[in-house]
């Protein structure tokens, strides 16, 4: 019995790994535009800065399974109208939860999905938050360093949602104010597993 439990424990080790990451995103995020009666409206990209925790619950090799919890704070981007600024002023936020495969080699590449759980509203507009829960795609690709304990990491990221909504004249308004969600977000991502 002793035998088959010291088996079971150096055999399940390394499904227990249990490692941290720790991350944060700066890049450009990107919205859609609502097309209709003759007018293009469209929120400016936007810098953004986010925040991401990785726990791993599989590290086999040069493979490694992560579950994720994100959070990026409220962003503001003004609402252009054909090109012209329209004075108004469109906010995003959102928090998420995922899963991540990445795959540990010379250059370091990783895909996962995330739900995040949006919420927008326009500035001055009067309408209430609106909240869009979408499930979004995340590829990246990056170096991390070697060293015994923290292991630094950098690279390139970029997410795109797997659902969009576009302008209905017969939605609501803050059911419209989706059509505005962001559509890519490409930029640095860069931090520390322990």
């Amino acid at each position: 019995m002793k035998k088959l439990a010291l088996i079971a424990l150096v055999a399940g080790m390394p499904l227990a790994a249990q490692s941290w990451e720790l991350g944060l995103f700066a890049g450009q995020q990107s919205y859609k535009s609502i097309d209709a009666f003759g007018i293009s409206a469209q929120p400016k990209s936007k810098t953004v800065l986010g925040a991401r925790l990785g726990y791993s619950v599989v590290d086999l090799g040069p493979a490694l399974f992560q579950v994720t919890a994100g959070f990026q704070p409220k962003t503001e981007s003004t609402i252009q109208v054909n090109g012209a600024d329209f004075g108004e002023k469109f906010q995003q936020q959102h928090t998420s939860v995922g899963a991540m495969f990445n795959f540990k080699a010379g250059v370091a590449f990783g895909v996962g999905m995330e739900y995040r759980m949006e919420k927008l509203n326009t500035v001055s507009s009067g309408l209430s938050d609106t909240s869009y829960n979408r499930p979004w795609l995340r590829a990246n690709a990056g170096y991390a360093f070697p060293s015994p304990v923290v292991k630094p990491f950098i690279g390139l990221e970029v997410a795109v949602p797997l659902t969009s909504k576009s302008f209905d004249a017969a939605a609501s308004d803050e059911e419209n104010m989706k059509a505005f969600a962001p559509k890519l977000q490409l930029g640095l991502y860069a931090g520390i597993r322990f």
